[in-house]
C-alpha cells in the first residue's frame, strides 16, 4: 500500500469535513493528542498485531478517542480496522500542511545544537516571516552533531548555518589547496 498518497487522501477528506464545521485547528490539536497516545510502543504494537481481533482494536481506539469529535474517532476506527494506525503520523503531517496553506503559514524546521529560548524562537520566527512574507510556525529540534549555529528547513529549501557544515567546507578547501 502506498503510504503517502493514502495519508494525503485521509487528511484531505478529514480537512474538508473540519473546514465545513470551522474546526480545522481544533481537529489538528485532537489529532496530535491521539497520535501521541498511539506513539506509545505498547499501544502501537497492540494495534498493529494481526492476531488481535478488529473488535478489540476498535475498543482501544474508542477509549483513546473519548471526548473527541466523532469524525476523529471514525478516522481512527477506520485506520485500526485496516491495520493503518501507523499512517496516523503521515495523516497528521498532511492535515497540518493543508491547514498551513489555508492560513498562509509555512512550517520551518529549525535544528540547533542546544535548545533555543522562546525569545530566540520569536526573533527567528519574525526574521523568517519577513523574508518569506508568511507567518512562520517553528518546529525546533536539537542535534548536538551540528556543534553550533542552526539549520533551517522550509519545504525543500535548506539554510545551513551550522558550525559543522562550515568546518566540513573548510576541510575541503584546505584539502583542495594543499593539492594545488
Amino acid at each position: 500500500m502506498a503510504k503517502a498518497p493514502t495519508a494525503r487522501r485521509y487528511a484531505q477528506a478529514l480537512f474538508a469535513l473540519a473546514d465545513e464545521k470551522n474546526a480545522s485547528e481544533a481537529w489538528l490539536d485532537e489529532l496530535r493528542e491521539v497520535k501521541m497516545a498511539l506513539d506509545d510502543p505498547t499501544v502501537a504494537l497492540y494495534l498493529t498485531t494481526p492476531r488481535v481481533p478488529a473488535e478489540e482494536k476498535l475498543a482501544v481506539v474508542t477509549r483513546l478517542c473519548e471526548g473527541r469529535d466523532p469524525m476523529i474517532r471514525n478516522l481512527l476506527g477506520l485506520l485500526a480496522s485496516r491495520q493503518g494506525t501507523p499512517l496516523l503520523g503521515a495523516v497528521v503531517a498532511e492535515y497540518e500542511s493543508l491547514l498551513n496553506v489555508r492560513l498562509g503559514r509555512v512550517q520551518a524546521e529549525v535544528t540547533t545544537a542546544a535548545p533555543i529560548s522562546a525569545e530566540q524562537q520569536q526573533r527567528l520566527r519574525d526574521s523568517l516571516g519577513a523574508s518569506l512574507q508568511k507567518t512562520v510556525v517553528l518546529d525546533p529540534r536539537e542535534d548536538p552533531e551540528i556543534i553550533g549555529g542552526l539549520v533551517v528547513r522550509v519545504g525543500d529549501q535548506i539554510i545551513d548555518g551550522s558550525v559543522r557544515s562550515k568546518l566540513v567546507a573548510l576541510k575541503q578547501r584546505l584539502a583542495n589547496e594543499s593539492l594545488a
